[in-house]
């Protein structure tokens, strides 16, 4: 169970969603790295972290036609 992760930074992914249609492994990386560094590295220096950020990132996607 994952446990006192910092509260997910929801208006800084949407910002990022808007910006990026898609994305690569690199792109991945980048954001975690930004993230890192505004301090939400309990979300991502873990796996289970990651794993919520890009749930969060798959799910609110913008789909284009």
């Amino acid at each position: 169970m994952i446990q006192n992760l910092p509260k997910l930074p929801v208006r800084k992914l949407r910002a990022w969603l808007k910006s990026h249609r898609t994305w690569n492994h690199q792109d991945w990386l980048e954001l975690l790295t930004e993230l890192r560094m505004k301090g939400y590295g309990g979300l991502t220096d873990n796996p289970g972290g990651q794993a919520i950020i890009g749930r969060f990132l798959e799910a609110n996607r913008i789909k284009w036609p």
